[in-house]
């Protein structure tokens, strides 16, 4: 037939569906739909038109596997590498590429984890903890990539509480296991033990394009979770006088601490304007 009855849309349709599916992707490739590997890719006196292909395919799925090690580099420690490569294996022929960007490779595969875990009929806690740590790296590059215009003044000590307001790239994340810990650990070169249940909360912070993940307590959360709601000092230590029971004498003890503790981790700004 001759590449020359081709698009380059077709061309570039029939190469993804080759590499991803081993067929030509009929819906995207009209009438050319089943033309054969010979007549897209020349042979050679060495090598068909199939094993050229291949070259292409198994360089892309090692390409892949790559980007998932990457992006999973935890669990992959975690899981240990054979079973996490099965697992993404698995995933990636469920879930393959269909985006121009790899940064959102890993975006089905916590979900992925949970409908496949292997102890659906008598449930154990591990799949649970990778589950929650698959869904945590994956967050991590979300939040690493997130658009926000930075040009804001960091708070001080001196900075009047009405004053303060939360970074624009900061999150709140609440995990039924110890799984900032467990990240942090890791990334520190130790070789942290799979965890027991443990409710934990973090909190992650971009600064100049470098994340900052913080362990913190449960009234802290709840703090700076009400602070990000409301957009207010005032209404957050409210309602957490209110709403958990914290004498009003124990908030102004503990403030100072926590105001040092959170200006020095970057989790604040000043209020624009002021």
């Amino acid at each position: 037939m001759g590449t020359e009855n081709f698009s380059l849309d077709e061309l570039q349709q029939w190469m993804q569906g080759m590499l991803i599916y081993h067929v030509p992707v009929e819906s995207n490739f009209g009438t050319n739909a089943g033309a054969p590997v010979e007549d897209i890719v020349n042979a050679s006196q060495r090598l068909s038109a199939v094993s050229h292909l291949d070259i292409y395919r198994y360089s892309y799925i090692a390409r892949l596997r790559s980007c998932m090690q990457s992006q999973f580099s935890a669990l992959t420690y975690a899981l240990g590498n054979e079973l996490f490569q099965l697992f993404a294996d698995q995933y990636l022929d469920t879930y393959p590429s269909e985006s121009y960007s790899l940064n959102t490779l890993g975006q089905h595969f916590s979900s992925f984890l949970e409908e496949t875990r292997p102890d659906k009929e008598a449930k154990e806690s591990w799949p649970d903890f990778m589950i929650e740590l698959a869904g945590f790296e994956y967050t991590l590059s979300v939040i690493f990539d997130e658009y926000a215009i930075d040009t804001n003044t960091a708070a001080t000590i001196d900075t009047p509480d009405n004053m303060l307001v939360l970074h624009p790239v900061f999150h709140l994340l609440s995990h039924r296991f110890p799984i900032c810990n467990y990240y942090l650990e890791f990334s520190q070169g130790k070789e942290p033990e799979l965890p027991f249940p443990e409710e934990s909360y973090c909190a992650v912070i971009r600064l100049n394009y470098k994340l900052g993940l913080f362990s913190i307590r449960a009234a802290q959360y709840f703090f700076l979770k009400r602070m990000q709601e409301t957009h207010s000092f005032e209404k957050a230590k409210t309602m957490l006088i209110n709403e958990k029971g914290i004498p009003q004498t124990e908030f102004d003890r503990v403030w100072p601490e926590w105001k040092m503790n959170f200006i020095a981790s970057g989790f604040f700004i000043e209020q624009p304007g002021t």
